[in-house]
């Protein structure tokens, strides 16, 4: 029985009275509605917590995964598609199955969440939620600086690197394998020709081909760049599939051609992979003008802390190819002589910092545990042991996130933003930036701005939201910061329109 205390005045009896039979006796549909509602919300939050990290938080689809709509669906799209898609994956597309590690009312609650293509016939289908960037051009509020944003470059296709040949030039690698050359803020419009043969997965997700382009330090008097890219062997692996590894190159460019090539690194035949993902690839020089380059794992996680393999380590060789007197394990029995840090999943940015002698990795994650590594000789960074994150169908991919020997990671992301590009501002444009990093977000679709103590993160500011994947943040000569980012193809520039504290 419903009972309310005589002291409450008459009125608001008759009010909360009416409220309580309300909620005890709802109206005929209500309490369907309400059903409805809690079921959307429940399968929103298995959503959110499985599948935004590869799909995006509003199913808008990432670098890892496509977008979710009746439109969108490559492998049926009904309600019985769906279901049985997240129990059973899609091993070749690289979806993972859910079926151990989500109930059947979860199941059931995420395929009602989703757009089906029987809603889709039934009713209109609620399109996802329109993903908010910022401006370019236009201006952007930070907490030191209102920010003018241009484009400085456009048309580019699947861009991932950029750097500086002098005040004038800068050359931007395109993964299908074209170096393109931007003259006087110019994109110049025939690529460089002759450049190497990159191979180039025909899968969706590929990750491979023409990736980082580095500068030597003494250039104006060498001519030498350098150039890292997925490289094919003839034959296949067991599942039929292509074979390949990273490889590093350097040669000049004469009369817009690529001359002089050198093979400075290439893997033994044997440690060639199927995987079309985790080849890393950046590249920095240091002080001494020594190369350090990445590769990830290849999808053999396992060998990332085997010394004797290629993957899963920072190498260090000299420009010419010639491996460093002083490399940690240049006289270790069955190591690599090139190695210079071990146990990683996937660095894809690297930047050494001349005035601090700091060489600084970001590396991508699992599920959560993306890193900021501060890379330091023969140190071992964990990967599979140790990490911040999980696997893709949300096991667990090990229980540790230390172990004796193995270094911590200076900062991580739990979740993921799927970081990729790292660089210390050192410039005129943005004194009050000096000495931070930068580093960038494929997932978010961010520019973030770390604000260090020593080999502590102490701050973390969003600078900018982009439309396109950044993959990587260079600073110019003229202190600007240029952002290279794919889906659109653009390189945007960044300038100071007013700084807003000294």
């Amino acid at each position: 029985m419903l009972t309310i205390p005589l002291f409450i005045p008459l009125v608001i009896r008759s009010a909360l009275a009416a409220a309580l039979l309300a909620a005890a006796f709802p109206a005929p549909g209500q309490g369907q509605e309400q059903a409805q509602a809690q079921g959307q919300a429940q399968g929103e939050a298995v959503f959110q917590r499985n599948c935004a990290s590869c799909h995006g938080a509003d199913r808008q689809g990432t670098g890892l995964g496509p977008p979710l709509s009746a439109q969108t669906y490559r492998y049926g799209g009904t309600r019985g598609d769906l279901a049985r898609i997240i129990r059973n994956g899609i091993p070749s597309q690289g979806m993972p199955a859910f079926g151990e590690q989500l109930s059947a009312a979860e199941i059931e609650a995420l395929v009602d969440f989703l757009p089906s293509r029987e809603r889709a016939e039934e009713e209109e289908e609620a399109p996802p939620r329109e993903r908010v960037f910022d401006p370019v051009p236009g201006v952007v509020e930070t907490l030191d600086y209102a920010v003018r944003t241009e484009v400085f470059a456009d048309g580019l296709q699947t861009v991932w690197a950029m750097a500086f040949i002098d005040a004038r030039t800068a050359l931007v690698s395109e993964r299908t394998g074209r170096l393109r050359i931007i003259r006087d803020g110019v994109l110049q419009p025939q690529p460089v020709s002759a450049t190497p043969e990159v191979y180039v997965s025909s899968h969706r997700w590929n990750q491979g081909g023409l990736l980082d382009v580095a500068i030597d330090p003494d250039y104006a008097d060498n001519g030498w760049i350098y150039l890292s890219h997925s490289h094919r062997i003839p034959g296949t692996g067991p599942e039929g599939q292509p074979l390949a590894m990273l490889r590093v190159v350097r040669g000049r460019i004469r009369d817009n051609t690529w001359v002089d090539e050198e093979v400075l690194f290439q893997a033994a035949p044997e440690t060639y992979g199927e995987p079309f993902w985790h080849y890393a690839g950046r590249m920095a020089f240091d002080n001494e003008g020594r190369l350090y380059f990445s590769v990830g794992d290849r999808g053999v996680q396992e060998l990332a802390r085997e010394p004797g393999r290629p993957t899963g380590k920072i190498h260090r060789i000299m420009p010419d190819g010639s491996i460093p007197a002083d490399n940690p394990l240049r006289n270790r029995d069955g190591a690599l002589p090139t190695v210079y840090s071990l146990g990683h999943r996937n660095p894809q940015g690297m930047v050494f910092d001349a005035e601090s002698g700091r060489l600084w990795a970001t590396e991508h994650g699992p599920r959560g545990g993306d890193e900021l590594n501060l890379v330091r000789a023969g140190a071992d960074y964990g990967w599979p042991v140790t990490t911040y994150g999980i696997n893709y169908n949300g096991t667990v991919l090990t229980p540790h996130t230390r172990a004796p020997g193995v270094t911590q990671p200076v900062h991580y992301w739990r979740p993921s933003i799927g970081v990729s590009g790292v660089t210390v501002y050192r410039g005129s444009q943005f004194p009050l930036w000096e000495g931070k990093l930068l580093v960038t977000g494929l997932g978010a679709r961010e520019l973030r701005l770390l604000t260090l103590d020593g080999d502590r993160v102490l701050h973390e500011e969003t600078l900018l939201r982009t439309q396109g994947r950044p993959y990587e943040p260079v600073v110019g000569p003229d202190g600007a910061i240029y952002l290279v980012t794919d889906d659109p193809g653009q390189i945007l520039r960044l300038s100071i329109e007013e700084e807003r504290r000294r």
